[in-house]
């Protein structure tokens, strides 16, 4: 066969499997609303946080970029929350946007712009998610060493912290609703305090899906881990911040985020499936690669079938 048609119906069938998971978990989507104006607009959100993931691994990682885009838009829609229209999948361009530019400051040019992108989206999503505070240490800490005017960096950093928070204000009191500073203090503390656990009502599908998620990152470490002196300085740099990230992203998920209430795998998933990428295309045969993918598709299958016979 040509390999010019055997390429467009590789990706035509990827195209369809990918059709058909989103319209499947837009019907198993508890109180979805209507497909234009929540499913489409939930779904375009998904694969607009897997461009800015594309580029992070095209330009600082090995192996195939479009592997890491289907990770993400796989294990972030896997629950069917996902494809209800919320705050969270803002919450995720942003963060996604935060990430992109993180990485390339850290990895490939410390430029002040990246910097002010990082801060501003960052600043942006802790206004939408106040819990997300918690990582600003993280974020500061690893990538301030790169900076080359320290002094500049932290006024970003607090410009981007603190001027979305102002416009908010402004806005609300040039339309008659005004908040104090103290009311938004209270409502930050309030998020950055109040803990909510995953939920244990889980069905057996899901459990079992997270589970080998888990398992699979957990891998993932193990593996890249002693590589990591193999790696370019770029990918290097790149890979360990996502490791980071994703430890972090992990834990905050599971003490602030509602699940499977909240969509927590659009933000989780944004760190770990670069990660994911990397593990299965650098540090595996493709003997060894091949038994994964067959196991997460199969999970996911097996998931999407679960939320309609209710197991």
């Amino acid at each position: 066969m040509n390999r010019r048609i055997s390429d467009f119906l590789v990706y035509a069938s990827m195209a369809l499997v990918l059709v058909l998971y989103f319209l499947t978990g837009w019907l198993a989507a508890p109180d979805a609303g209507k497909l234009l104006t929540s499913g489409l607009p939930a779904m375009l959100a998904i694969l607009a946080c897997a461009v800015p993931l594309y580029f992070i691994h095209q330009w600082m990682l090995s192996g195939s970029s479009m592997v890491t885009v289907l990770f993400y838009v796989f294990l972030a829609a896997a629950n069917p929350v996902s494809f209800t229209l919320s705050r969270f999948h803002g919450i995720a361009i942003l963060l996604v946007c935060c990430l992109y530019c993180y990485l390339c400051f850290s990895t490939l040019r410390p430029s002040l712009d990246y910097a002010a992108g990082l801060w501003l989206s960052f600043g942006i999503a802790t206004l939408l998610l106040p819990s997300l505070l918690w990582l600003t240490p993280v974020l500061l800490l690893s990538s301030i060493r790169k900076a080359a005017d320290k002094g500049k960096y932290i006024f970003l950093m607090l410009t981007g912290l603190l001027l979305p928070a102002a416009v908010w204000m402004a806005l609300r009191f040039l339309h008659g609703n005004p908040l104090s500073p103290g009311d938004l203090l209270s409502a930050c503390w309030s998020g950055l305090v109040t803990l909510h656990l995953p939920s244990t009502n889980l069905t057996v599908a899901t459990l079992v899906r997270i589970g080998f998620t888990v398992l699979m990152t957990a891998t993932a470490f193990l593996r890249i881990l002693p590589r990591l002196s193999r790696f370019k300085t770029a990918q290097y740099d790149a890979t360990l911040r996502l490791m980071l990230l994703t430890l972090c992203f992990s834990v905050h998920a599971v003490l602030f985020l509602d699940y499977p209430v909240l969509p927590a795998g659009l933000l989780v998933m944004l760190p770990a499936a670069p990660l994911l990428s990397v593990f299965l295309l650098d540090t595996l045969s493709r003997r060894g690669t091949l038994p994964w993918f067959v196991t997460l598709l199969l999970l996911l299958a097996a998931e999407r079938i679960a939320f309609f016979v209710n197991l």
